[in-house]
């Protein structure tokens, strides 16, 4: 999906997640989350239906408006700023996240996470990752091993491959691997293709892509879902923590 998140505060019936907001707007893959860009139509799928690679390789070669072009783990490393490494870790111990997934007052078991076990301060979090940052087309309520080491990652400041991630992401939608490719990470592209390449043609039709907007709070609540099966139970009282820990409003002078 690739949208740009909503990170605008929130109104005031929500304003519970404005240490969430506050977080995201400064952690490490805020500007990943918030570049908002117009995107060429023709770009992104020139670059898919003429990508290749296969198991194995480091690179994604394709061809933009008849122009060689490549990409990498560090280009997007590069271009979108997750401030990682090369030798950070993609996936941590299932008993490693665990402990923080009780933190967040999850009642599932793993794997998979499911998003709508998460208390909603959390699940927000959650659905950012994956409608924001991952490859997923659809299946938003479970985040997968990897997925989930992204998100805990986030809230504690451990060492994570971001890029990596995206770019494994974007491997397995290469249609030498995959046939049932698809046009996927139009804006993380675009950006990489503007930067790399600034003398592509600049072509008419553009994405008209959808942005994520205030709704997304009252969407995540479950208590206006009556056809949920499976419902949280808040059995935990929350806990904001780590990079999205409560906001300590300064006192008066």
């Amino acid at each position: 999906m690739n949208v740009a998140c909503y990170l605008s505060d929130p109104q005031k019936e929500f304003e519970t997640y404005k240490s969430m907001i506050v977080g995201l707007n400064t952690c490490r893959l805020a500007y990943s989350l918030q570049e908002n860009l117009v995107i060429r139509e023709e770009w992104i799928k020139d670059f898919w239906d003429n990508a290749s690679t296969k198991k194995g390789d480091v690179v994604i070669k394709s061809k933009v408006q008849n122009k060689e072009v490549s990409v990498t783990e560090q280009d997007i490393r590069k271009v979108l700023l997750f401030g990682d490494n090369a030798s950070d870790l993609v996936e941590y111990s299932k008993e490693k996240f665990m402990e923080v997934l009780v933190k967040m007052s999850y009642e599932g078991s793993c794997p998979l996470t499911m998003k709508k076990l998460l208390h909603p301060h959390w699940r927000f979090l959650a659905h950012v990752y994956l409608v924001c940052i991952s490859g997923n087309k659809s299946g938003l309520d479970k985040v997968t091993f990897r997925q989930t080491s992204g998100v805990v990652s986030l809230v504690e400041g451990w060492k994570y491959n971001y890029s990596k991630s995206v770019f494994d992401d974007m491997l397995a939608n290469v249609k030498t691997i995959n046939e049932k490719y698809w046009y996927n990470f139009p804006r993380f592209l675009q950006l990489i293709l503007e930067t790399k390449y600034p003398k592509l043609p600049v072509t008419a039709k553009t994405y008209d892509v959808k942005l994520m907007n205030h709704m997304v709070f009252s969407m995540l609540n479950q208590k206006s879902r009556d056809n949920v099966e499976i419902k949280y139970q808040n059995k935990r009282k929350l806990e904001k923590f780590g990079a999205f820990a409560e906001i300590q409003e300064e006192a008066p002078a």
